[in-house]
C-alpha cells in the first residue's frame, strides 16, 4: 500500500479518543519515561504519553504522519519497515519501543524485533488473535479464513493465535512480563481464555537490555 496516499485521502489528523489497547499501553508505561512509537499513523497515544511527562518520538513511514505530529511538538523519524535494516534510529535507549497493530502488516516481522531490539528497554506490542472464538466458527460452519483488512487484502501478511505469538516472542529472545486482551467476548473473560476469548492482544515483553 501507498501510505502516503492513504492519508491523502483520508486527510490525516491525530485521533481524538485512544484505542482500547492504547488505554492498555498508558496503563503499562510509568511517566518520565522516554518511549518511541513505531508505526504511530494517527494514534493520540504519544500526545497522552508526552502529557505524562515522557519523553515521546515517533517512527513512520508517511511524511504527512510526521508532519501532524511535529505540529505537536513530537519530533520523528522516516521508517519504511521492509527495509528497517537501512535505518538509522535515534541514538540511545529507550525504556519503552511501542508496536501496535504493526507487525501483522509485515512480510519481514522478525528481521524488525531484531533491529528494535538493541534499541528498547521493553517492547510493547498488539496483534490480531487469529484463534478468536469469531473466527474459529466463520471457518468451521462457512469455511472461510477471517478477513482482517479494510482496504487491500495486502494490509495483512502475518497472522498469529495468542499462543503462537507468546511462542515467538520467546523464539525473538524476549521475556514475556504481561498480556492484556484488549477487546474480545464477556468482560474478564477475554483475559481467562485470551487465545479463545481475546480478540486483539497486547503484550509487554523484556528485553536484554533492562
Amino acid at each position: 500500500m501507498d501510505y502516503e496516499e492513504y492519508w491523502r485521502r483520508r486527510g490525516f489528523q491525530i485521533s481524538d479518543k485512544l484505542k482500547d489497547r492504547e488505554n492498555i499501553f498508558l496503563d503499562w508505561i510509568p511517566a518520565g519515561r522516554r518511549v518511541l512509537d513505531v508505526g504511530c499513523g494517527n494514534s493520540r497515544l504519544p500526545l497522552v504519553l508526552k502529557e505524562k511527562g515522557c519523553s515521546v518520538q515517533v517512527a513512520d513511514l508517511s511524511k504527512l504522519v510526521l508532519d501532524g505530529y511535529r505540529e505537536h511538538g513530537i519530533s520523528g523519524q522516516q521508517v519504511d519497515l521492509d527495509s528497517i535494516a537501512d535505518w538509522v534510529p535515534p541514538s540511545g535507549i529507550f525504556d519503552y519501543v511501542i508496536l501496535s497493530e504493526v507487525l501483522e502488516h509485515t512480510r519481514n516481522p522478525e528481521e524488525i524485533i531484531a533491529k528494535l531490539k538493541p534499541l528498547a528497554r521493553h517492547l510493547v506490542l498488539s496483534v490480531p488473535n487469529s484463534a478468536f472464538y469469531r473466527y474459529r466458527l466463520s471457518l468451521l460452519f462457512r469455511g472461510r479464513f477471517f478477513t482482517q483488512w479494510a482496504f487491500h487484502p495486502s494490509e495483512h501478511l502475518r497472522f498469529w493465535s495468542h499462543l503462537d505469538f507468546l511462542d515467538w516472542l520467546r523464539a525473538m529472545g524476549l521475556t514475556v512480563e504481561k498480556t492484556a486482551a484488549s477487546n474480545g467476548f464477556g468482560g474478564p473473560v477475554k483475559n481467562w481464555w485470551p487465545n479463545l476469548f481475546g480478540n486483539s492482544m497486547c503484550y509487554l515483553a523484556r528485553t536484554e537490555n533492562v
